[in-house]
């Protein structure tokens, strides 16, 4: 599972460009070719220059030049595949989908979460912390295994509304009848509002931020479930 987009840097870190890297190794072979020419115009004729050492940097340099020009055809091939996923993820907008994070962003409207027991509890507690791990809310959580839907909004333990815009996490504490601690598995409900190409990888914007496309575990069309992967 990874965070949402739009609270941590992309999954996919922004590459050097193939253009980019192909003007710097121009200015480093047009400064190696004046720093070779000016060593040979000042050589000792008595004692030349040993030609082994300049022949392999020529041979790095021209081997380092087709890396370069390999890693712009796959940036090429990345940007039309991406363009390809935009296309066919535009089928998605408007469905309801199921997304693995326990994060997401409160605009004023209800966050839906849902998290799911592996096995009975004996005791559970729902809580919802801001980005610095302060808890604004908790409440009894549900105690038999399954999946449960637990939807805030907004509302924190001291009264009053948690500030809108802001990204805010679900975390469910539970013991079984031994005291031992059960892990949930946490997950987002939420609309798919467009599709987001700028990230590196096919992310898809919904009211509660930016996600992964491999972030998204369902899609729910009039209460019609499809795995997505």
């Amino acid at each position: 599972m990874s965070d949402l987009i739009s609270f941590v840097p992309p999954a996919v870190a922004a590459a050097t460009s193939g253009a980019q890297s192909a003007a710097t190794l121009s200015s480093n072979f047009d400064t190696f070719l004046t720093i070779l020419t000016a060593q040979i115009q000042n050589q000792d004729p008595l004692e030349p220059m040993d030609s082994t050492q300049f022949t392999e940097q020529l041979v790095q340099f021209s081997g380092v030049e087709q890396q370069i020009g390999v890693n712009t055809k796959l940036e090429t091939l990345i940007a039309a595949t991406n363009s390809s996923a935009g296309a066919s993820l535009s089928g998605y907008l408007g469905q309801e989908a199921e997304i693995d994070s326990a994060g997401a962003q409160f605009t004023g409207d209800p966050v839906k979460w849902r998290y799911e027991l592996p096995s009975d509890a004996s005791s559970s507690t729902v809580t919802v912390t801001d980005a610095s791990g302060k808890v604004l809310y908790s409440k009894t959580g549900e105690l038999e295994a399954g999946n449960h839907e637990f939807t805030w909004n907004g509302e924190v333990n001291k009264g009053g509304k948690a500030t809108t815009d802001q990204p805010y996490w679900i975390s469910v504490v539970a013991e079984d009848a031994n005291k031992k601690a059960i892990t949930p598995n946490h997950s987002l409900v939420t609309k798919i509002t467009g599709v987001d190409l700028t990230y590196g990888e096919p992310a898809l914007t919904t009211p509660a931020g930016v996600f992964a496309f491999a972030d998204i575990k369902r899609l729910m069309n009039n209460s019609t479930q499809a795995a997505t992967n």
